[in-house]
């Protein structure tokens, strides 16, 4: 339906540029959206900027090209309110009633419904939450879609569609789509959302080894952080360089950074960025040495985690088991070992690889030689599987342990289908550039 027009005109540049955006999204020619009272000719001068269309041309204009008049006016797309019921859809969702929220997004799925987009979008998330992956992913994209594409549209539904095409271990589709929200929304000087997508991006990037591009995109908006009002938004920013430095070897400053996350989040009531934090903390306790320390965090955390305990357990078991490693208490560790071994599957595909090569230094550490090449070997599969660059370490481990057997025929099959995959890997030489 056509929505009110605006009462001026930004910029006859800036408007004749809107329009051949338009006209080639919808792939019409001049000639094409021209109609009585507006020739080929004229739309060709709006186009350059050397004619100043009435606000009537601009609205007949915008109902052919599919977009909103004072989108085309002033290159801001018109406030709207969404239908009542989707506003009690999403009191449902945060309430947890499912099923009605559920109820009324499919009450607005027929084409044609101005509020098909948003229901896309509700229904998207609740696959989500429900981990039905690829049904998430499929329900978001046709919201992306319905939008025209605008990410900025609704950023919590593109946020949501990223981290769904990381689960499912489609990461390259992850970055792709995190890169291109942070342009629409350093193009369009939103500050918040720029801020958003760059913390997840830089996450994205930290969880292929792109470091160098991770800090980058850290850099680019610390000082929107800094003068945010939001805490966790600066939290969040504390939060990713605390991951990119332990990511990289440098306890010292991953610390740093996870401490300085902590200090403001316990001044908020978000407990899940709280347990999230203590959580970074103590993997650089352990990668400093600081076995006991690390598991005081971890108590800590643990006692935040609430709802998200499950999901987040694993990751909390596999640095206690570490911690307890490092004190030589292997019994408790081969315990904190086989608890996260049993939730590993609420973890991201990539994620659960690397686990698995981690809670193998635990068993081997502990005398459990089997158990611990068996999850090396698990570990190396899933690795190979996803094209995760942390396959190659993966594989010259589990060679080493191959040829201390005796095995020399099994080490080099291990260390070759390692080095094929690292070498195969998306973004293994481009995304660290």
């Amino acid at each position: 339906m056509p929505r009110s027009l605006t009462t001026h005109i930004d910029s006859p540049r800036e408007v004749g540029a809107r329009l051949k955006q338009a006209r080639e999204r919808v792939g019409l020619s001049q000639r094409q959206l021209a109609f009585p009272g507006c020739t080929a000719a004229y739309i060709s001068r709006i186009e350059a900027g050397a004619r100043v269309p009435s606000l009537q041309m601009i609205q007949e204009l915008a109902l052919r090209v599919d977009v909103a008049g004072q989108w085309l006016a002033t290159g801001v797309e018109p406030a709207t309110t969404d239908p009542a019921e989707l506003v009690e859809a999403e009191v449902a969702l945060r309430l947890g009633e499912v099923e009605e929220a559920e109820r009324l997004y499919r009450a607005h799925l027929q084409p044609g419904d101005p509020a098909r987009g948003a229901a896309l979008a509700g229904l998207g998330q609740i696959a989500f939450r429900a981990e039905r992956i690829g049904q998430s992913i499929e329900l978001l994209e046709q919201a992306l879609e319905a939008r025209k594409g605008s990410t900025l549209a609704d950023p919590g539904a593109v946020d949501t569609l990223g981290r769904a095409y990381a689960v499912s271990g489609a990461v390259e589709s992850s970055i792709a789509l995190f890169e291109r929200a942070l342009a629409e929304a350093t193009e369009a000087q939103a500050a918040m959302e720029q801020l958003r997508f760059s913390v997840l991006l830089a996450n994205a990037l930290i969880d292929v080894g792109a470091f160098g591009k991770a800090e980058r995109a850290l850099a680019d908006v610390i000082a929107i952080a800094l003068g945010s009002d939001d805490p966790v938004t600066s939290a969040r920013v504390f939060w990713s360089q605390s991951r990119l430095h332990s990511m990289r070897g440098e306890p010292q400053l991953a610390g740093r950074y996870a401490r300085r996350a902590l200090e403001i989040l316990e001044r908020t009531e978000n407990d899940s960025y709280v347990a999230l934090a203590y959580h970074l903390l103590a993997y650089a306790e352990v990668e400093s040495g600081n076995f006991s320390e690390a598991l005081e965090l971890l108590d800590h955390g643990r006692e935040l985690l609430g709802d998200s305990g499950k999901r987040m357990d694993a990751r909390f078991s596999i640095e206690e088991a570490r911690a307890l490693v490092g004190l030589e208490r292997y019994a408790d560790a081969a315990r904190a070992a086989s608890n996260a071994l049993e939730l590993l599957e609420t973890m991201q595909p990539a994620d659960r690889g690397r686990a698995y090569v981690t809670l193998s230094d635990v068993f081997l550490a502990s005398g459990d030689g089997v158990r611990g090449r068996m999850l090396l070997e698990q570990g190396l599969d899933n690795l190979i599987e996803y094209g995760n660059r942390f396959a190659l370490d993966a594989g010259r481990r589990l060679a080493d342990l191959l040829e201390a057997e005796g095995d020399t025929a099994g080490a080099l099959e291990a260390l070759k289908r390692a080095t094929e995959a690292a070498a195969a890997a998306p973004l293994h030489s481009s995304v660290n550039a």
